[in-house]
């Protein structure tokens, strides 16, 4: 079950109602509630709308909130009135009419006959040409990211073996829409602008699954400051795994990218971490919280320090090792 099916289902039971009686008042078919209670199927904006509505509460909130849960916290600030009277009717519950025939109900239903065209001359109808097609013994080349499949199918015609255009399918597309750091404030404000998201740079990476990504800059919470976070969205507050870089984007505040801990069915706030230990916590109300973007993968120009080796460190003790012994050997002592 879904988080949306769960929702609808719940507030539904917790008004009274039955599956016919809400779904005609929403003006849909039972058979498609149901759909939406058993997730096997996904609201339009216009229903989503119009359960919204007759619940009392915002699409936000039906799309990402366990309401449920939401119900028995209210210090989360989500509104929910318990009291809610269902609205008015979107269809009329009209009085079933009198049994008509069945002749009259097909002829209802059915298409209107196209009407006939007057030619005025004979036409003439040319065979079609046979074409045999067998598959083909060339191998078929293997998929790349960067370069379309084919298919090559071969035909004979009057005794010879033609080749017919390859057939291409388009590979998985990725996608990276860039926000930078100076367009934090008009990212803020237009963080749901079609037009305006339409307009950001767009790149790709290589070894990153397809589909739809967004890349913010880091600050100093960061490892390393001024790095390029890719991160995919999150659509479901619960999902977020503690410790996990996250860049999250905050009401009358804007971007920030920290470590995350899920403290929302606790206490309903997210406990950001920095990666710099001289920064204290920051607890954040989930209901500040616009956007959540999980980091898959960055970008920097800096280089992480390496690494003293084991081997290193062994040579180092020994020889330490070896100058106190000489010192114990020849009467010194340590001050």
């Amino acid at each position: 079950m879904s988080l949306v099916s769960n929702n609808i289902k719940y507030l539904r039971r917790l008004n009274g109602l039955t599956q016919e009686q809400f779904s005609r008042k929403i003006g849909i078919k039972r058979s498609l509630l149901g759909a939406y209670e058993e997730a096997r199927a996904n609201p339009n904006l216009t229903n989503l709308k119009n359960m919204a509505t007759a619940f009392g509460v915002s699409v936000d909130h039906l799309l990402k909130n366990d309401l449920r849960r939401l119900r028995e916290t209210p210090d989360l600030g989500i509104p929910f009135n318990p009291a809610f009277k269902p609205m008015a009717p979107l269809i009329k519950d009209d009085a079933p009419s009198a049994p008509q025939p069945l002749s009259a109900i097909v002829n209802k239903f059915q298409p209107p006959k196209p009407a006939l065209r007057m030619v005025a001359k004979q036409v003439a109808l040319k065979p079609v040409r046979p074409e045999k097609f067998e598959r083909s013994a060339t191998p078929i080349t293997p998929f790349t990211a960067n370069a379309p499949l084919t298919f090559n199918n071969h035909y004979e015609e009057n005794g010879a073996t033609k080749s017919a255009p390859p057939i291409e399918v388009k590979a998985p597309q990725q996608t990276i829409q860039w926000v930078k750091r100076g367009q934090a404030n008009e990212y803020l404000a237009n963080y749901q602008d079609t037009a305006f998201l339409n307009r950001l740079p767009v790149f790709q990476l290589p070894n990153l699954p397809s589909g739809h990504y967004r890349a913010f800059e880091a600050s100093e919470d960061f490892s390393f400051p001024g790095a390029l976070l890719v991160g995919s969205f999150v659509r479901n507050w619960y999902e977020i795994k503690d410790g996990t870089h996250y860049a999250l984007l905050i009401k009358n505040t804007g971007v920030i990218s920290r470590k995350v801990y899920n403290q929302v069915k606790a206490k309903g706030i997210l406990l950001l971490r920095s990666d710099d230990p001289k920064r204290s916590d920051l607890e954040l109300p989930i209901r500040d919280v616009l956007e959540v973007w999980e980091v898959k993968s960055f970008v920097s120009q800096t280089m992480p320090a390496s690494k003293p080796s084991h081997e290193n460190l062994k040579k180092i003790l020994g020889n330490l090792r070896d100058e106190l012994n000489r010192d114990t050997s020849s009467g010194g002592f340590l001050s």
